[in-house]
């Protein structure tokens, strides 16, 4: 709901986190919060939370999703993100994290932006951070609780804070109609743990790694 030119209102309701048809318990979720709108929508801010039971089998113990985003356009070119979020999940006596994300990007014509995000995101009790061998083991544990089978070497990254940093850039090559555009993103992507006593990278024999990405947008 629009309240304002300044003010939208968001709320509703869902199924719970990643599902759709199927729920891995018998509960519904709430999603709502607010949006202002400033200094002509060169400023604006998004917060929203998420609340409701998400663990498998279980309807008592709640998980909050917390998230505002700020977004200003300095300059006509220049433009800043900032990402804070906090997440809370009452299972087990209560398993927390959360951190910041903060982007820069930089359009140096109409073919080419320069990006950079930082982040520190906080892992209390190793229970949002994960590595997956199988692509259906984290599908299988949301929904069942466990995987089947089960691959030993999913491997959680412990109580850890994290740091990561990713420059790139954006190239937008010309393309003939009835294209509307061509997104190519290269990127390099470095990561530390700086909680010293764990090492959640490289199958835990590792503080850090370095990842090099490169994706494709062809918009219609």
């Amino acid at each position: 709901m629009h309240l304002s030119k300044y003010l939208d209102v968001y709320a509703g309701i869902n199924r719970g986190l990643n599902t759709t048809l199927a729920d891995n318990n018998a509960s519904i979720a709430f999603e709502g919060g607010i949006g202002l709108n400033l200094l002509d929508g060169n400023l604006t801010t998004l917060a929203l939370t998420h609340v409701g039971p998400e663990d498998p089998g279980d309807n008592h113990d709640y998980r909050y999703l917390n998230d505002i985003t700020t977004t200003w356009k300095v300059t006509k070119d220049f433009t800043s993100i900032t990402d804070l979020n906090l997440v809370g999940d009452c299972i087990a006596g209560g398993k927390w994290g959360g951190g910041v994300a903060q982007y820069f990007t930089y359009s140096i014509n109409d073919w080419l932006q320069l990006r950079i995000r930082g982040e520190i995101f906080r892992d209390s009790g190793g229970f949002y951070v994960a590595q997956f061998r199988p692509n259906n083991d984290l599908l299988h544990i949301g929904l069942q609780g466990r995987a089947v089978p089960f691959n030993p070497s999913n491997l959680g990254g412990g109580n850890t804070t994290y740091l990561e940093v990713t420059g790139g850039v954006t190239i937008k090559p010309p393309v003939p109609k009835p294209l509307a555009g061509l997104l190519i993103r290269p990127e390099v992507r470095f990561d530390e743990a700086l909680t010293s006593q764990f090492k959640p990278f490289d199958e835990n024999t590792s503080r850090n790694q370095w990842t090099i990405g490169l994706d494709a947008l062809l918009e219609f």
